[in-house]
């Protein structure tokens, strides 16, 4: 039985697998959002905009390089579910160890805000291995016009539970002046843990390595040349790298709106929902558009939503009953998650099977790069002002709508 026979054998199988491990990484994750409680977080340790601006820089930068890392082994492993597993709890590990912490320790400000960023840095770095794996058993179990619905159902599902979740505990855990983030950590870190164990059950027949032996420094200089010789490759890392200015700007949005509309943490759950709510609304649209038209439409109207979320933020702000509205920005934000998996899925299409893994560890690398810039972005915040940094933001992220213009789609060979 050929490879491919058995890959489709088991390919509705797999699919549901994935779909289940994914949502419940959703409904953790909704307790560790980046635009909500990561910045609520460590703004109650330090008010330093600089320090909030490591955030994303740790995120990006702790994700990408173990991907590019590890993608010369994962290119060669017959069987790439095991670095899934591995890594899978290996993300949530972090949370757990935080949790312990902050509940057993009376340390506070500066101090658990080191801690807090070290365990913030462990956990992107096992995240970045898994979304290697995972990226790369996507594209050997999963047909490539299957994987906007796998977005779909799992986003869409996962999305749902997590509303529930954080409607029914959030409340308790976040009254002003004394949000119990100790419960917040554990939950997540419990969740990520439980679909860890999905990778266990996933059916993936082994496949021998075709492609030349070659050392690491081999593989890395080979990686880097597709920038040279894939044209389209090369046009997607412009347009992803105008694109991170949008991660630079996820810690700066809950710190704006309790400083200039008295955002208060007990309207967080409000945000989450609203945030999750259309992030489930997106995933089930966009996926489902993108397995029918391409996902080169879809990342290009993600872009330009992207976009406009810190005109609207600074518009908001101006209103008399701005604090009323400021939850149509995390509405907006909402998309942002789906438009990271269309990358992908966009990649894995315009990029040979063989190579995914490689092509997947430089568009990481890639995304990293503009993250550097994170602190010096919060550092000009402090200086000037939000509403500046915000508008000058948009105006490169529309840049990178423009260039998706001179992206090829796939499905029709344009």
């Amino acid at each position: 039985m050929t490879l491919m026979t058995q890959i489709k054998q088991h390919e509705k199988y797999n699919f549901f697998v994935f779909v289940i491990n994914q949502i419940l990484v959703r409904v953790g994750w909704i307790f560790k959002t980046e635009t909500v409680v990561m910045p609520g977080f460590l703004d109650t340790l330090t008010p330093s905009g600089a320090i909030r601006g490591l955030l994303p820089l740790i995120s990006r930068v702790s994700q990408s390089l173990p991907q590019f890392l590890i993608a010369h082994q994962v290119t060669q492993m017959p069987r790439k579910k095991i670095i899934f597993i591995l890594s899978a709890f290996g993300f949530a590990l972090p949370w757990l160890l935080l949790s312990l912490v902050l509940g057993t320790t009376p340390w506070s400000g500066e101090l658990m805000a080191g801690i807090f960023l070290g365990l913030y840095a462990c956990h992107w770095l096992a995240y970045g291995c898994n979304n290697l794996s995972n990226g790369t058993l996507q594209g050997k179990l999963v047909h490539a016009e299957k994987r906007g619905r796998l977005l779909a159902y799992s986003n869409t599902i996962g999305c749902t539970l997590a509303i529930a979740s954080v409607w029914f505990l959030m409340p308790r855990w976040l009254q002003d002046g004394n949000a119990q983030y100790v419960w917040i950590f554990a939950t997540t870190g419990c969740f990520f843990a439980v679909a860890a164990t999905g990778g266990l059950f996933f059916r993936e027949p082994p496949e021998a390595y075709s492609g030349e032996e070659m050392s690491f420094l081999k593989f890395l200089s080979s990686g880097i040349m597709l920038l040279r010789y894939d044209r389209e490759f090369r046009r997607l890392a412009v347009v992803i790298s105008l694109y991170m200015v949008v991660m630079l700007l996820f810690p700066h949005y809950t710190v704006f709106g309790k400083r200039k509309l008295g955002i208060v943490s007990r309207n967080f759950v409000t945000l989450l929902i609203v945030q999750n709510s259309v992030n489930a609304l997106g995933s089930f649209i966009m996926g489902n558009v993108a397995d029918r038209y391409g996902n080169r439409i879809v990342l290009r109207l993600l872009i330009f939503i992207a976009g406009f979320v810190p005109l609207l933020a600074t518009g908001i702000s101006q209103l008399p009953m701005g604090a009323h509205f400021y939850w149509i920005v995390y509405a907006f934000l909402g998309f942002t998650p789906v438009s990271g998996r269309i990358t992908i899925n966009y990649m894995l299409e315009i990029a040979p099977r063989e190579k995914h893994p490689q092509y997947l560890g430089v568009l990481s690398l890639l995304q990293a790069i503009p993250l550097f810039g994170s602190p010096f972005l919060g550092l000009l915040i402090d200086l000037f002002s939000f509403e500046r940094v915000f508008i000058t933001a948009s105006l490169m992220i529309f840049g990178a709508g423009w260039m998706t213009f001179r992206l090829a789609e796939p499905r029709n060979q344009t």
